[in-house]
């Protein structure tokens, strides 16, 4: 543990699994209490143990994020526990492949859902509480995890393209409202990682195509995105809002 995150409360939405589970690690090791939001019990239950028994505070919330009063109630819980969240980490996110011929409306709409109104849900009551004193919107940081798929045209991709592209519109207009009162909102978008939610994908002849494809013909690594994060969510990025930060290893080029 570095500490620089020592002090703060952070929320993470899809902590269960993935980069999720990932980031509220991170921070706990950096000193932060961390809020771990999803909806799989078992996987956050697992998830606080192992933060607790390294030393670090965190905290399971069962949550759908991309329900209004659910959201309402978990930053209840975090708030009850730890104190006002003055850190926000928006990673809950799916994805959906194939024609858009061929894709459903309900498809389509669980994919906006999950990865653009869970994203204004949560940091529209992040910043609520962070608001409520300028010493806490001074702190205030929100993070969201966009993609490459925000700024490439992936085919099969037209419902998981439009959300990304949505989060890192929405980055910039919320980071716009906010900046007067000191609250920074920036996103990361990232290249390819594997994770639970692409490992399929990325194994199959069509993956293993595109990635021959890629410039340095390799997925990321899971640590890519460590430092970025944590900057992002610590005092030292005071200057920074409105930003959306590629880190993709040159997969878009």
């Amino acid at each position: 543990m570095t500490g620089r995150l020592q002090g703060r409360v952070a929320v993470v939405t899809g902590a269960s699994s993935g980069l999720g589970r990932r980031f509220a690690s991170l921070l706990a090791r950096e000193g932060a209490c961390v809020a771990a939001f999803a909806r799989r019990e078992d996987r956050l239950a697992d998830l606080v143990s192992e933060i607790t028994g390294a030393g670090g505070r965190a905290l399971a919330v069962r949550c759908d994020v991309t329900d209004e009063a659910q959201v309402v109630a978990g930053f209840d819980r975090c708030e009850a526990e730890f104190g006002p969240a003055d850190t926000l980490i928006n990673n809950a996110g799916i994805g959906t492949s194939g024609p858009a011929t061929e894709l459903s409306v309900a498809d389509f709409d669980s994919v906006m859902a999950t990865n653009v109104r869970s994203v204004f849900l949560a940091s529209r009551e992040a910043a609520r509480r962070m608001l409520k004193s300028p010493e806490r919107a001074a702190r205030g940081r929100i993070v969201n995890i966009a993609s490459l798929a925000a700024s490439e045209a992936l085919a099969g991709g037209s419902a998981y393209c439009a959300s990304k592209s949505g989060v890192v519109m929405l980055t910039r207009v919320l980071a716009r409202e906010w900046a007067r009162a000191g609250v920074n909102v920036n996103a990361i978008s990232p290249g390819f990682i594997e994770t639970d939610l692409n490992t399929e994908w990325l194994h199959s002849p069509g993956g293993q195509k595109m990635i021959e494809r890629m410039p340095r013909r390799r997925t990321m690594d899971a640590d890519s995105l460590d430092e970025a994060l944590v900057f992002l969510a610590s005092d030292a990025s005071r200057f920074v809002t409105g930003s959306e930060l590629i880190i993709d290893d040159g997969q878009g080029l």
